[in-house]
Formats: C-alpha cells, structure tokens, sequence
C-alpha cells in the first residue's frame, strides 16, 4: 500500500521499514510454498493419471479433471511471483526484469481464470449432486458426460470474461509508459484512461464481492449436501435391515454416495481455507480511500496477506487426500497405479542388472581369450 492512500485516510504514521531486510511474510512464502507446490504438482498428476485411464467415465470425473487442470495452473503460476521473493538478486537483471513485466499481465489473467473456474467448476459439482440425490431417475435422463463438458465450457468462458480486465489494462499502461517498463506494479493505475481507470477500480471490488459470493454459495451448497447426506444415510440403513429385495438399490446408493461425500469434503476445505484471504483483501479495502473504515499496519497485514495466499494454495493442493479418504474406487486404482509402477520399475532394474552381468561375462571372456592369445606356444 502506497503512503499516500494512507494519508488520505488520515491513519498514523508508520514507523520506515528497511527494505533491504525481509518481511514477517517472507520466511512463511519461502518455506512453506514449496512444499505446497509439491504436493499439488503429485497430486494433481495423480489425479488425472487416475481419473483419465478410468474406463468408466461420468460427469464427475469431467469436473474432477477440470478442476485439477486448474488447481495446477494456479499453484504453477504463483511460482513466477515466488522466485522474485527468494532471488532478488535475479530481479535486479535488466532482461529478467523485462520479461517479468512483459508476462505479468497474462500471467496475473489466467492464475485469476484458473482460480475462478475452479472456484465455479466446484460450484456446479455440488449442485449436481443434489440434484443427482434430490432427484435420481431425472439426473440419469438429463445429465451425461457432453452435457458435463457443455457446463464446463460455459464456466470457462465465464471466467475468461470476468477476468479480460488484468491483460487489457496493464498492457495498455505498459505501453503508455515512459520507459515501457512498468518498474512499481502497483503504478498501473495512472497511466490508464478515465474509462480503464473505472472498470480497474471496479474490478478490483467485484473481485471481493465474486469470493465473498462463492464462499457463501459452496457453504450454502455444502450445508444442503450434508442434509441430503444425512438422510441418505438413514436410506441405507433402512435398505441395510430391509429384507432381499433392493440389492441393486443400496449399491446405487453407495456409489452415488462416493461422489456425495467427495463434493461435501471438497466444499468444506474451500470454506475453511478461504476464509483468511477474503478477510485479508476486505481489511485491505477496508483500509484503503475511498473506505477508511478500519486501520490496520502494514506490517500486520503483510503477514495475514502471506498466510492467506498461502491457504488459499493448500485449498488447490490437497485434493488428493480428500479424494483417497472418501472415494474407496480412487484408492484402489492409486493402489494399482501404485503397484505397476514398482513392478515396471523393479523389473527395469533387473534387466538392467542382467545386462551389466551380460557385458561383464563378455568382457571376462574377450580377456581371457586375449591372454591365452598372447602365451607363446609350448
């Protein structure tokens, strides 16, 4: 935040911060976000080896492959921003600096996209599970796997239009830049037309309503789940003590209820991880003219904003793990994927080995053969 907002409000002096030094943020980024891009990278790999090899292809594995296509480039693209934090000395160079300034419009446009369409692609999921629950024989004539990719294609292009703001305007303010370089990124703003500068300012409000709106929906969504879950449960039950009549039935039940399950574990990560970042950017805009409704440091804020982006990864990380705790079909197909791959890797090693032992037998004999070769004869 710039110290002239600050002003504006009226707020307290802060004390200077050396900038040479790391902030309160930096040692939680740079520890932590590695890991994080681990785990989403195998993850997410994982998930789309899994998903995509199934033969028995649905709906939901459309969303599920959707939404890890999108949770890679989230998490891939926060690196761009990371790097600078951990090499400031790579900034400093002049064709680095360049091609950071040049990429930063797209990057910072389809990290935004990926984000939302997760966030919609969830949206649409849990929706389709009530409507799978509510109303079964309906789901079966109505939904289908190019309908799932009809609905998937339509929150794409949604999220492209939400975000089309990020490249327009800062490739307009780069090029109208003195040096075409823009060195402060949040300079932006002045170098746009009055009619750049309203939809800038806009965009960045819609931003925050568009989260505070998707938490309320997927919690809204997850508490409606976890009714119908709770009287799918009682269903079962009851099926469970009724006698051999609806075998089919309860196995329908319990496939569905995979799914049910998944979407709930999902809907409940996104409500809790999220939380901290729309807190963040409200207290953000809270602080910041034309607002000036809550005071908060910089320093303080600095470091809530780096934990919250932080969440914000882990919620496009994790899925892996919720997938392996509430669907017993995933788990068994990562056990077999698991498997062939120490077989494969097992049995390269030991042909790997026989062939070492081939070519020393080969190499044995051609020195034997060779020194009796060179006796003189008797």
């Amino acid at each position: 935040m710039n110290n002239d907002s600050i002003t504006s409000c009226n707020w307290p002096v802060e004390p200077a911060t050396n900038e040479t030094l790391p902030g309160p943020d930096y040692y939680v980024k740079a520890i932590l976000f590695p890991i994080i891009l681990a785990i989403n990278t195998v993850g997410n790999f994982l998930i789309l080896v899994v998903l995509g090899t199934d033969k028995n292809k649905t709906s939901v594995h459309v969303y599920l492959i959707s939404v890890a296509c999108f949770d890679l480039s989230v998490v891939w693209l926060e690196l761009y921003t990371y790097l600078p934090l951990v090499l400031p000395d790579q900034v400093k160079d002049e064709t680095y600096l360049r091609n950071f300034i040049n990429f930063y419009g797209a990057q910072t446009f389809w990290q935004y996209t990926s984000l939302q369409a997760s966030n919609w692609t969830l949206i649409v999921f849990g929706l389709e599970r009530l409507y799978a629950t509510i109303r079964p024989l309906q789901f079966r004539t109505a939904m289908s796997i190019r309908r799932a990719i009809y609905l998937e294609l339509v929150v794409v292009m949604l999220a492209v239009l939400s975000n089309l703001k990020y490249p327009i305007s800062w490739y307009y303010a780069l090029q109208h830049s003195p040096d075409l370089a823009l060195r402060d990124l949040a300079a932006e703003a002045q170098y746009l037309t009055p009619g750049l500068l309203r939809w800038h300012n806009f965009q960045n409000e819609a931003d925050i309503a568009t989260q505070i709106g998707d938490w309320i929906a997927i919690f809204t969504i997850n508490c409606c789940l976890l009714i119908v879950l709770r009287r799918h449960l009682k269903t079962r039950k009851t099926l469970f003590h009724a006698p051999e009549s609806v075998p089919a039935a309860s196995r329908g039940i319990h496939s569905s209820g995979s799914a049910l399950r998944l979407v709930i574990a999902c809907s409940a990560l996104y409500v809790f991880t999220m939380a901290l970042p729309i807190t963040c950017n409200i207290l953000r805009i809270a602080k910041e003219p034309p607002h000036c409704s809550y005071y908060i440091t910089t320093k303080t804020l600095d470091l809530l904003s780096g934990l919250g982006t932080l969440s914000l990864l882990v919620n496009y990380s994790v899925g892996i793990f919720l997938y392996c705790l509430t669907w017993k079909r995933f788990r068994e197909r990562i056990k077999s994927w698991v498997r062939l791959w120490f077989t494969l890797a097992a049995e390269h090693e030991q042909r790997s080995s026989s062939e070492m032992t081939v070519m020393e037998n080969v190499s044995r004999s051609s020195v034997i053969n060779e020194t009796v070769n060179a006796m003189p004869p008797v």
